[in-house]
């Protein structure tokens, strides 16, 4: 794989032919003619020319190919670099000036904005010279000039467009999908992550100059500066933000989280001096400043991650396994830029491909940081509506339960009843053999009353060892039997302790939904009356709710 990669991307580049380049120490006379062609005794054979230029002033470069173009196809110059300073050239045969940036609106569409290209004379001659004026006040940025075939140029460029539309999908893509997590989960760090992608994209696409091709971007290229120096700053601090909450930095190296929090700070004012109109001269050394920093805070982001995964923090382990390729392109580029060197061509899909990875893995990061919320909050609903000790619903979700079967679309018409079981003798139980041995009944009586209970049927502890039962459609007619075989089936219930046997018994009341019932309490409080008065029967048994004929021995219900 690694082999067919190296082989495809050497195949995606156009190679140059022979040049002999020269730095003229004085503006040429330019003219139809083509000027004075000198001879060139100083200059360099070559097949890339690198063309730098002074802080202050313009620098003039003579080439000239090495020997006649002897290709049918057409000669085309090729200007590489970072252009947003003034690149003039004058080629034959009319030798006008032209000048081209990545950023203007306006390019030939048959190329990509990854060069300047200016096409040539297909009978272009060794002893034609091609004049190329760089620079401009505050951009030294040295660029490469280089001639080549048409037809291997346009192959190039066309594997080139097809990669990075590629790894362009694949981030857009990711980003989609974060998007989803967000809009289900509410929770900032996605938008961090995806306040860092956009401005990721955004910077990569301003450099290549695809960013200014779209709708609107002769708006941005006429700020072409302050936006990507503003947006090269936005990374980082979008990036800070989002892995301080992500590999929770916070609590496992705290004091180097502070640190990024401090270069969060001096990256989000660098953003902001950037929109600022300021002196051309303030560039360069705020540029080499922000690159100084990018680099000290990706090597804390490397350290701070590195402690917390060594501590077990996951989600700081996918952290340094998707972003350190491209934090090492990144720190090899800032190093680059501070010795105004030209970026490498293999770092045009270097980049790309370390975005597009770290998006993809990032992305899995958060999805399985997604179910994992989703599983501790699927986890804080069991707690909320379960009894940890029984596995029952608790109090307050059976009372729910209860509420919604009352108030379904056709209740009324759909039998339902109530159990109110209560253990004997409980207490005696848990002062004799202790709240362990009062536990484990707990839950002997628990599992046999689940035993008999169907599917849309519900079971509840009400308090201490009470519990209720909701029984619906089929089940709430035969409500009689289902407790009958209940109380049976407890009472034939052996619990150890130590050396006993404790053998248990529940008293069980009974009411049924009527139409005279008011309410889902009420009929609760019938099921309970119903118990008191299985309890003042001798225990044991079950009693049905039949209104006023048990209302007179039992206490008040006691309310909930």
């Amino acid at each position: 794989m690694a082999v067919w990669l190296v082989c495809w991307l050497r195949a995606g580049v156009a190679e140059p032919v022979p040049l002999r380049v020269a730095h003229l120490a004085e503006p040429p006379v330019i003219d139809a003619a083509g000027g004075a062609a000198a001879a060139l005794p100083d200059a360099q054979s070559t097949r890339v020319a690198v063309l730098t230029s002074r802080r202050h002033g313009i620098d003039w470069y003579q080439l000239q190919l090495a020997g006649d173009w002897q290709v049918d196809s057409r000669p085309l110059l090729a200007i590489r670099g970072i252009l947003t300073g003034r690149v003039a050239v004058y080629v034959p045969p009319d030798y006008q000036p032209q000048v081209l940036r990545v950023f203007d609106a306006k390019l030939d569409s048959a190329y990509s904005r990854r060069a300047m290209v200016y096409p040539l004379p297909y009978d272009l001659r060794a002893d034609q010279p091609i004049f190329i004026a760089t620079g401009e006040p505050g951009h030294p940025v040295p660029v490469h000039a280089s001639i080549e075939d048409s037809t291997a140029y346009h192959a190039a460029d066309l594997r080139y467009v097809r990669a990075n539309t590629f790894f362009v999908t694949v981030q857009v893509s990711m980003l989609l999908v974060i998007a989803c997590f967000w809009l289900l989960l509410r929770e900032r760090m996605y938008l961090y992550f995806i306040g860092y992608q956009l401005c990721l994209v955004a910077f990569a696409m301003s450099q290549t100059g695809e960013l200014y091709g779209l709708p609107g971007g002769a708006a941005l290229g006429a700020a072409r500066l302050q936006f990507t120096n503003g947006i090269a700053a936005l990374v980082p601090a979008f990036g800070i933000l989002f892995v301080l909450d992500f590999a929770n930095l916070r609590l496992y190296a705290p004091r180097l989280a502070k640190a990024l929090a401090v270069a969060c700070g001096a990256f989000l004012g660098v953003a902001v001096l950037m929109a600022l109109p300021f002196p051309w001269w303030l560039a360069n050394p705020i540029v080499r400043t922000f690159n100084g920093l990018l680099i000290i805070a990706t090597l804390v982001a490397l350290v701070a991650n590195g402690k917390a995964w060594r501590r077990g923090n996951r989600q700081a382990g996918f952290f340094l396994l998707s972003w350190l390729p491209l934090l090492a392109l990144l720190m090899v580029r800032a190093a680059q830029q501070i010795q105004d060197l030209l970026q490498p061509k293999w770092m045009e899909y270097g980049f790309a491909a370390s975005m597009a990875y770290a998006a993809l893995i990032i992305a899995i990061a958060l999805a399985e940081r997604t179910e994992q919320t989703r599983r501790e909050r699927d986890q804080a609903t069991h707690l909320a509506q379960f009894d940890p000790l029984t596995g029952a619903l608790n109090r307050r979700a059976i009372l729910a339960q209860l509420a919604d079967a009352w108030a379904a679309p056709g209740a009324t018409a759909t039998r339902m009843a109530v159990l109110f079981l209560d253990i004997d003798r409980f207490k005696q139980i848990n002062d004799t053999c202790g709240h362990a041995a009062g536990d484990a009944c707990l839950t002997a009586v628990t599992r046999t009353v689940r035993g008999e209970l169907g599917e849309e049927d519900r079971l509840g502890r009400f308090g201490g060892e009470e519990f209720v039962v909701l029984l619906r459609g089929e089940h709430a007619s035969l409500a009689r039997q289902v407790a009958e075989r209940i109380r049976a089936r407890v009472a034939a219930l052996e619990v150890a302790c130590d050396a006993r046997i404790i053998r248990l018994s529940v008293s069980i009341g009974i009411a049924q939904r009527e139409e005279a019932t008011p309410s889902v309490e009420a009929l609760v409080a019938h099921a309970d009356q119903a118990q008191y008065q299985a309890k003042a029967a001798g225990r044991n048994r079950v009693v049905e709710y039949r209104g006023a004929t048990v209302a007179a021995p039992v206490p008040a219900y006691r309310p909930f």
